[in-house]
């Protein structure tokens, strides 16, 4: 579990520059506040046992308590963040007014997405709620109560629906599948076998197959390959490296191998997809 909030203490903001490398050790959850983060740079995979979804610059991420969840990059863009935990009865205005319920209703899309106007808008919030917090005004707290509340029913008002950007787990994840796809996400450069990651997991070659693909809906090699082919598109359009250093880089000994897999994922060849999302 996440540590709690210190006694007495009802909400924390910060904003923080990590590593684009920055993995969160072990799956986390809170108990007894909830956790809203704006990206401003790079890219978090957030895996939890129902669900899995990527938070891109411009993104507000979500996490009531009681979830399970552990981040690992998405890019090899710098990590920037801010990060909001309060507590229920901080934000008692809102649920007084509201019901309770407006916390579920908030807190049921993890990753909220928002129109370029709007996310300026939303980061103004973030930006006011740290100068606050960081400040000796008399009546801070009071101030910090009034902005977070507008902020989370702004959030509620103006987020986009949510897409294919987040993929729903077939049945609930076991911790034994969930650190699974964690070691994928940090070594699919080396192309890791089926029977390593079984290995690591305490299961047998044929076993773990078959409890991969009853959880997640897809073979080990599938979702291996899903995983290359995201940073794939992420290199393409963040650096200005080939195709062939691309491939190198995420595990592929020959282009024609990452191009074949990639033409079958996208439609695409990897230089026609540069292409055209430049030109977007």
């Amino acid at each position: 579990m996440s540590m709690p909030m210190p006694a007495n203490t009802h909400f924390y903001i910060e904003k923080k520059y990590l590593d684009y490398s920055y993995t969160m050790p072990t799956m986390e959850a809170s108990s007894d506040y909830y956790e809203l983060g704006y990206v401003l740079s790079g890219d978090r995979l957030i895996i939890t046992p129902t669900c899995s979804h990527t938070l891109h610059s411009g993104y507000v991420g979500v996490m009531p308590p009681f979830i399970y969840h552990r981040s690992v990059p998405a890019s090899k863009l710098p990590y920037e963040r801010y990060l909001i935990k309060f507590t229920p009865s901080f934000v008692s205005p809102l649920t007084d007014a509201l019901g309770r319920n407006v916390l579920d209703e908030i807190s049921s899309q993890l990753f909220n997405c928002f129109s370029q106007k709007t996310s300026g808008r939303i980061l103004l919030y973030f930006e006011e709620l740290l100068e606050i917090y960081q400040s000796d005004f008399r009546y801070g707290s009071f101030r910090l109560q009034c902005i977070l509340c507008d902020l989370l029913l702004a959030v509620l008002m103006h987020r986009l629906p949510s897409d294919t950007n987040q993929i729903s787990h077939k049945t609930p994840l076991m911790p034994t599948i969930i650190d699974a796809i964690y070691y994928m996400e940090q070594h699919y450069q080396n192309n890791p076998s089926l029977e390593t990651v079984a290995l690591l997991s305490g299961y047998s070659a044929s076993h773990f197959s078959r409890l991969f693909h009853a959880q997640l809906g897809k073979t080990y090699s599938e979702y291996l390959t899903g995983i290359r082919i995201r940073h794939v598109q992420d290199l393409l359009l963040n650096t200005k490296k080939s195709v062939t250093e691309i491939a190198l880089e995420t595990g592929y000994l020959h282009t024609g191998n990452l191009s074949g897999q990639f033409k079958q994922q996208t439609g695409m060849t990897p230089l026609q997809y540069r292409k055209a999302h430049m030109l977007l």
